[in-house]
């Protein structure tokens, strides 16, 4: 971590640094809202609901890769932040190291399961007779690249812990600019339909993972990626496994629930599930901005808590709840006046369009809350508090929503599965929220502690 980041951290305005860190981290996650769309809006182009059904069939895929990720990309940044933060430059060197081979090992294993486990995966997610040969294809071609797929967060990740929030930018916006220009080559002009889609995603990828290397063996960064720093010990597994565990559940849960989502809406048919699944893509650009907002305060967080500078993470708290809250009704103004019309850049199918913008509107019941939730839970990580981590990362998917689906879909059908989301979230932020009350007056003990 140089000089210009450090003064950051400690001594520039709580206001301006949550800015400054987070910006970058937004648009990053702007380009990879891109990366998550261009395949579903070229393969739009087509014409054909069953090819967009048949990759929103595979979506739960990519959320496996970001959860398996986010264990050495949220659990080794939350570590390496903290020791950065109490000027232990040369452990955080080694954890880094360590989360960049093990999840390389971890892809190996976890290419091998997905090809043996493929066809009944997708048979449980709800693919019909007509939508199974698309997904079947994408999920293939996905499955057989999953190290740089788990490599392209956990750089990402730990380039964030040492304050290099805009180099992590860049590699990512390599990888959205090769996908946006092979996406339309491969799909609609070499006619190669999902087999392109998912060809342009790989390509796009292995390009940001290429670049984030380049950064970790250069001398521009604090961190490595060398072998002879990969040096494991208990305690470094466990502090990255206590954060990105209940991470990578949250990802894990969210396939769980995306599969029988899924599985629900293919009751109402294939156009629910093509509806269903540009929905997603589309409430992810609020979900991902706010995400981006919160995680851009992470390193902030975790730097000052590992100083023991606890006044000033709780100005830095304060004001990430104000610009999330603010992005979050921004985000509800927008898709509600302005939703179909996004929905018909994606497809022109009508009942497409009217299954997902229904499903749109139910989900801005509880948009105008979920940058409290996010700050929230990313504020857990950061200071290491991995139970209540946990509880808020399964809470939202796991806990809450899919018990919630099948009772409220039993009960009230279409509409009952319209509206389990929004209840969800609601209970989550709640449960937050009480959580966080206790954390809180512990901190404000401490900042006591450390004053006299």
């Amino acid at each position: 971590m140089n000089k210009d980041t450090i003064a950051l951290m400690e001594r520039e305005r709580p206001s301006v640094a949550i800015l400054r860190l987070a910006l970058p981290m937004m648009l990053a996650m702007i380009a990879q809202m891109v990366y998550n769309m261009t395949d579903t809006f070229f393969i739009g182009q087509t014409g054909d609901p069953n090819m967009v059904a048949g990759i929103s069939l595979a979506m739960p895929l990519f959320i496996i890769s970001q959860g398996i990720g986010n264990i050495f990309g949220v659990g080794a940044s939350s570590y390496i932040s903290r020791l950065l933060g109490a000027r232990k430059g040369n452990e955080a060197k080694q954890t880094c190291s360590t989360a960049f081979w093990t999840t390389v090992g971890m892809g190996i294993v976890i290419t091998a399961a997905l090809f043996i486990f493929r066809k009944p995966f997708l048979r449980i997610s709800g693919a019909s007779d007509v939508t199974f040969a698309y997904a079947d294809t994408y999920f293939a071609i996905i499955s057989a690249f999953m190290i740089p797929a788990l490599l392209n967060i956990a750089l990402s990740g730990q380039m964030r812990s040492e304050g290099a929030t805009a180099k992590a930018t860049q590699g990512m916006l390599i990888g959205i600019v090769l996908n946006v220009v092979l996406d339309p080559l491969f799909i609609l002009k070499l006619n190669w339909g999902v087999a392109g889609a998912a060809w342009a995603t790989i390509t796009g990828m292995i390009a940001s993972v290429t670049y984030y290397c380049f950064h970790f063996v250069s001398r521009r960064t604090v961190l490595s990626i060398h072998p002879k720093d990969f040096k494991p010990t208990a305690r470094m597994y466990a502090e990255i496994l206590k954060i990105g565990i209940p991470s990578a559940l949250s990802n894990i849960a969210m396939t769980v629930c995306l599969v029988f989502r899924n599985r629900v809406a293919g009751s109402y048919g294939d156009f629910v599930v093509a509806g269903s699944g540009i929905n997603q893509r589309i409430v992810s650009i609020s979900f991902m901005l706010i995400m981006a907002l919160a995680m851009g305060y992470q390193p902030f967080a975790g730097f000052n808590y590992g100083a023991k500078n606890f006044k000033r993470l709780a100005a830095g708290f304060r004001i990430t709840i104000l610009y999330s809250t603010v992005l979050s009704v921004f985000f509800t103004l927008v898709f509600a006046l302005g939703g179909r019309f996004i929905f018909t850049l994606f497809i022109r199918d009508y009942a497409t369009v009217d299954a997902g913008i229904t499903l749109l509107h139910a989900f801005l019941w509880s948009l105008p809350f979920l940058g409290l939730q996010m700050t929230l839970m990313v504020t857990f990580q950061a200071l290491g508090k991995s139970i209540l981590a946990t509880i808020v990362s399964l809470g939202r998917d796991f806990l809450f929503y899919l018990p919630l689906l099948f009772l409220f879909n039993r009960l009230w059908q279409f509409k009952g599965f319209m509206y389990c989301q929004p209840v969800a979230d609601g209970l989550t932020t709640g449960v937050a929220l009480a959580l966080s009350s206790r954390l809180f007056r512990q901190l404000k003990n401490l900042d006591k502690e450390e004053a006299l």
